[in-house]
Parts: structure tokens; C-alpha cells; sequence
């Protein structure tokens, strides 16, 4: 990968040199690297922090904080104030359902994992206003970027209070005496997919600064990039989709139901995928419609990454191009693999993370793909084609 990151910044620096591109970072090449190394740091940072969360949510530690405030809060730091905290908990409907009886080292576990994935997102968002601000003062931002880069902020500090609005659906009483207490699913997959969008974003737009260009060499080359961009767009369509059914089957503690494969118990599909009325329900509340969701879209996604590797090796495209495509291919079979054997494990927590940090580094690899293979500037082209027209 890091060949192939080479080979497209190398294109990349002489198409944009040529081209008079506008670029999203002024005063130079330094500039140009400072933003951009600061970006990435900020999306591998978003990229933790969802790790973080999966783990959380994986350890059942994400109902042990029962209050929340937008400036944070200090952990306890004493016997007196960790049992206050402990009593707290007490009240909530986990507690009483699922943790009766737990011991207080038991219960500082949990909380120090939520806290720790609070104060980490909060962290970020001083990560990224004070170089933010630095940035601008120093006039290396554009307009353009200082726009993107204001609503992704915003964006971030909303993640914050969708987080406690998840939360709160857990710390209420469960509708009947024979449900454990969870989040509310619909909040989980709102509060999972905030996340992807921001540091889709970020990654998106740490590209844009550092790539400012797509690779192209030859109009053979660009030819042969419009050809798979048709194909890339809905894959990464379709990776994103099967990202956020995983939500669902979080949210619905899907992963502890028929651990099996490729069957789903002694069926192919339940009997009561359907059960559910309104009948759109089922796609989002039943266990069972749900996990067989994940599966249909979960091979959807990698036969599509297949099909789009066997297109590419049939085209005339740049070769960083080519082997950025197969290692799509790698990675999506990677986590198809990770997930079935989260499956059959019953989800422990090692490969229950492995596999949400594998769907974002799929859906990263998409990213960077779809960025690679953007069309080039109509000054570029005609550039292309002069220098192809015989003298």
C-alpha cells in the first residue's frame, strides 16, 4: 500500500504542477504538507475512537456513565465518590437486569471504558480546533476548505450529544420484563453513522489537500479510470450500506443468534424474518431479518469487490490504480472472514473489534479509490491530448 500511496502522489505532484489546478491549501508546498498531515491524524484519531466505541459497546460498559455534560467530567477520585457513582448506576435498568450483584472493581471497569471514550472523543475536538485555528491565522486555508472544515466541527460536536441521546435509550425501562436493557438500535446505527461520515470526510478532504490531482500518465490511462469509476461508486455505495446494517446487528445483539454459517441454524432463512408489523419493522427490530440482512449485503459487497477487481484487470489503467484495487479485493474477503468467525465465536470482544475496525479500513480503501479515480481537470485533459497528437 505504501508503494502504490507513492506511485499515485508522484503522478499526482506533476499532473498538478501542470494543470494550474486551484489547490485547497495556499503559501506552498509546506503548507500543503503541515494541513495535510494534521488531517490524517485527525481521521486515524476518528478511526480509534470508533474502535473505542465498538469496544465499549462489546464489553457492555456503555450504560455504566447515567449522566452526561457537554464540558466533561472529572472521574471519581475517591472511595466516597466511586460509590456514589456506583449507586447511580444501580438505579438504571441494566443493573437490575443483567449486572445485579457486581462488584464495585467490577463497576469501575466499565465506567473507566466509557470515560475513556468520551474523553477520547472530547480530546479530538481540541486536536482538531487549535491547529484548525492555527491554520487559518497562518492564512494556509482557503475559503473552500475553511467551509468543509467548519461543518465537519460542527458536525463533531453534534456527534457528542448523539452519543448521550443513544445512551438515554438505554437507561430506560425495557418495554417488557424479558428484555434486557440495550440502546435503542435506530440511535446506535444514527450514532455509528456520524462517525463514518465525519471521518469520511476528514479522510476525503486530507486527500483532496495532499492529492490534489488523480494520477493519469496517458489518456489511455484516464480513459481507463472513467471505465472503472462507473463500477467504483456503487460498490462504495454498497460497502457503506453493509457498514451500517452491522449497526443493526449491534443494536439488536444479532451477533448472539444462530451462530452458524453458511446456514442460519438448521435453515437457510428463519421462519420468522417477517413477523413483525408494520412489516418494514422486521428490517431493523427482528434478530432475524436483521443478521440475514448482514449476510445477504455482507456477500453483496464482496462479490462486488470481486467483480470490480476482475473489471480492472482487464483495462488499461495506471498500475498504483490496479494494485490499489486488489487490495480492496484482499481486504473485503479479510472481513468477510473476520466476520463469520465473530459469528461462530459468539462474538468475543478481540474479534467483534477486529471486525468493526475492518469495515472502516474497507470502506477507507473505497475512499481512497473513488478519490483516486476522480476525472481530471478539463486543463489537464487537453494537456493529455496535445501531447499524444503526432508533431
Amino acid at each position: 500500500m505504501s508503494t502504490t500511496a507513492a506511485a499515485i502522489n508522484s503522478t499526482v505532484a506533476n499532473g498538478a504542477t501542470n494543470s494550474g489546478l486551484k489547490l485547497l491549501v495556499t503559501k506552498g508546498p509546506q503548507a500543503q504538507k503541515a494541513v495535510g498531515i494534521w488531517l490524517f491524524g485527525c481521521a486515524a484519531w476518528v478511526f480509534s475512537l470508533v474502535i473505542i466505541g465498538g469496544i465499549t459497546r462489546l464489553t457492555r460498559s456503555g450504560l455504566s456513565m447515567t449522566d452526561w455534560k457537554f464540558t466533561g467530567e472529572i472521574p471519581p477520585m475517591s472511595d466516597d465518590a466511586w460509590q456514589l457513582e456506583f449507586e447511580k448506576y444501580k438505579q438504571s435498568p441494566e443493573y437490575k437486569r443483567v449486572n445485579k450483584g457486581m462488584s464495585l472493581e467490577d463497576f469501575k471497569f466499565i465506567y473507566w471504558m466509557e470515560y475513556a471514550h468520551r474523553m477520547w472523543g472530547r480530546a479530538l475536538g481540541f486536536l482538531f480546533a487549535g491547529p484548525f485555528a492555527y491554520f487559518i491565522a497562518k492564512g494556509y486555508v482557503t475559503r473552500q476548505l475553511g467551509l468543509r472544515l467548519s461543518a465537519l466541527f460542527a458536525l463533531g460536536g453534534a456527534q457528542g450529544l448523539i452519543g448521550w441521546w443513544m445512551v438515554k435509550s438505554g437507561l430506560e425501562e425495557p418495554t417488557s420484563e424479558y428484555v434486557q436493557p440495550r440502546v435503542s438500535p435506530y440511535r446506535l446505527a444514527t450514532h455509528l453513522t456520524s462517525a463514518f461520515a465525519i471521518y469520511c470526510g476528514i479522510l476525503w478532504t486530507a486527500l483532496s489537500v495532499v492529492m490534489p490531482y488523480p494520477p493519469t500518465g496517458s489518456m489511455n490511462w484516464v480513459n481507463g479510470a472513467a471505465k472503472i469509476r462507473k463500477l467504483a461508486i456503487p460498490v462504495s455505495a454498497v460497502v457503506g450500506i453493509t457498514a451500517i446494517s452491522g449497526a443493526f446487528v449491534a443494536g439488536n445483539d444479532a451477533g448472539h443468534a444462530y451462530n452458524s454459517f453458511p446456514k442460519m441454524g438448521d435453515t437457510w432463512i428463519p421462519e420468522d424474518v417477517f413477523s413483525m408489523e408494520p412489516f418494514i419493522r422486521n428490517f431493523f427490530e427482528n434478530t432475524s431479518t436483521v443478521q440475514l440482512n448482514h449476510r445477504i449485503l455482507a456477500t453483496t459487497t464482496l462479490l462486488s469487490v470481486g467483480g470490480l477487481w476482475l473489471a480492472a484487470r482487464k483495462i488499461d489503467m495506471h498500475p498504483a490504480v490496479k494494485s490499489l484495487i486488489g487490495s480492496t479485493f484482499g481486504m473485503a474477503a479479510l472481513q468477510v472472514t473476520l466476520g463469520i468467525s465473530t459469528l461462530l465465536m459468539y462474538v468475543p470482544t478481540s474479534l467483534g473489534s477486529a471486525h468493526q475496525a475492518g469495515a472502516l479500513t474497507l470502506l477507507s480503501l473505497m475512499i481512497l479509490l473513488t478519490h483516486t479515480l476522480r476525472r481530471p481537470s478539463p486543463a489537464l485533459l487537453k494537456s493529455l491530448a496535445t501531447a499524444v497528437k503526432p508533431t
